[in-house]
């Protein structure tokens, strides 16, 4: 009979407090419930809260570019919109460098809105000038900040659903709200420019801070083989800006 040595009491304490170790370890594993899951939100959540975060926002910073057909300012059509770059600050206050083609050539405009007082600058000299009280520029990117027929409104109008995500804006990914709205409903949105026909709009809301980074809207009625395409996209929200009125001669 082959005889074992005995154990000494230190030893015995160690191998029982290891075997209770696994046994609770293993308990655990069985009975410890995971993480719940957040619910994913409906396409109308996050419209909704995109509309909220969008209205508590100041200022920020814009990008407009239109491609495909053009997008005339005037009638009869001599100045086409495609691009404008600059600032928003609430309520009412702009200023940005818009880019306009006519007649083969492409120029810029500044224009600075405080309020009711409006200034462009002169495309021959380039120098500011004050607009009259019943001429005001073409094309206002402060509507974009109107609360009821803006960005807030659009997003509140819209019937949408889940588009793909995407991560191509500042490393962020999305929700990309997808849908399609009359012009007249994109009426003050795009300054008048869109007014009527059946319009697509992609809206890109960012996970991490819920606003909105891009809007691209496409109008199909426009041209059916290259129709006038829309992109807008926001940044440096509630930035410190400061809009001044220019020095006007």
């Amino acid at each position: 009979m082959i005889e074992f040595p005995e154990l000494q009491p230190v030893r015995r304490a160690s191998l029982v407090l290891v075997g209770v170790g696994l046994l609770l370890a293993v308990s655990c594993s069985i009975s410890a419930p995971g993480p719940t899951p957040s619910p994913t939100p409906s396409p109308v959540d996050v419209a909704t809260r995109a509309g909220e975060r969008m209205l508590s926002v100041n200022s920020l910073h814009f990008i407009i570019e239109l491609s495909g057909k053009l997008t005339y300012l005037d009638n009869p059509p001599t100045l086409a919109l495609k691009q404008a770059e600059g600032d928003v600050e609430r309520p009412d206050n702009v200023r940005a460098i818009v880019k306009v083609f006519s007649f083969g050539i492409v120029s810029e405009v500044g224009i600075i809105g405080l309020g009711s007082e409006q200034y462009a600058t002169n495309p021959l000299n380039q120098q500011w000038e004050k607009l009259p009280p019943d001429q005001g520029w073409y094309f206002d990117p402060a509507l974009l900040f109107d609360p009821e027929y803006g960005i807030e409104g659009v997003l509140k109008a819209g019937t949408w659903t889940f588009g793909t995500e995407d991560q191509d804006i500042e490393e962020q990914t999305y929700y990309i709200l997808h849908g399609q709205l009359p012009g007249e409903r994109l009426l003050f949105l795009t300054s008048g420019l869109i007014a009527s026909g059946e319009v697509t709009i992609d809206i890109w809301v960012s996970r991490e801070d819920g606003y909105v980074h891009r809007i691209q809207m496409i109008e199909q009625e426009s041209d059916p083989e290259d129709p006038s395409r829309w992109l807008i996209e926001f940044s440096a929200f509630d930035e410190p800006i400061d809009i001044e009125a220019p020095p006007v001669p």
